[in-house]
């Protein structure tokens, strides 16, 4: 993974998630929805800021050196991921942050709960995230793409 787009796309993300309450869930894909937070609603408005996880995850009870081997996560169908994601309604973001070398997704709350998004996969995007607009239409998008890498989209001013 690119260190630039690693350091773009961890400004973003935390721009748009930290401070935000998982809010609900889209049943496709599955995607969590999230709040606006007090530092970015009167930008973002009356968009929508959601994750939409396409690969293995894991809710870990507290953020650990080393992380969960791609192996050893749950495969889950589309059903029971969403049933352990409800787990994660009204919980606020503290922190974001991707890994080093594969753009694994960490979401950490502030319970110290941790949402592990795996972000490789050599054939399928892992995971997007990112907010789509109201009437203005402005979108911003982060996504783990195959071969570990990001592409991002959004303002020049924040990432």
């Amino acid at each position: 993974m690119n260190k630039e787009d690693k350091l773009s796309a961890e400004k973003l993300l935390k721009y748009l998630f930290i401070g935000a309450t998982v809010e609900g869930i889209s049943f496709y894909g599955p995607k969590l929805l999230l709040t606006e937070s007090e530092t970015n609603s009167k930008r973002l408005g009356d968009g929508q800021i959601y994750i939409t996880i396409e690969s293995e995850f894991a809710i870990l009870q507290s953020k650990a050196d080393t992380l969960p081997v791609f192996d050893d996560l749950p495969k889950r169908n589309a059903k029971d991921a969403c049933k352990i994601l409800c787990e994660l309604s009204l919980m606020k973001i503290a922190d974001v942050s991707l890994h080093d070398e594969i753009p694994h997704l960490l979401l950490t709350f502030e319970t110290g709960e941790v949402l592990f998004i795996c972000g490789h996969d050599n054939m399928y995007e892992s995971w997007q995230a990112g907010f789509f607009g109201d009437s203005d239409g402005e979108y911003w998008e982060i996504v783990a793409c195959p071969g570990d890498e990001l592409a991002i989209w959004g303002p020049d001013d924040i990432g």
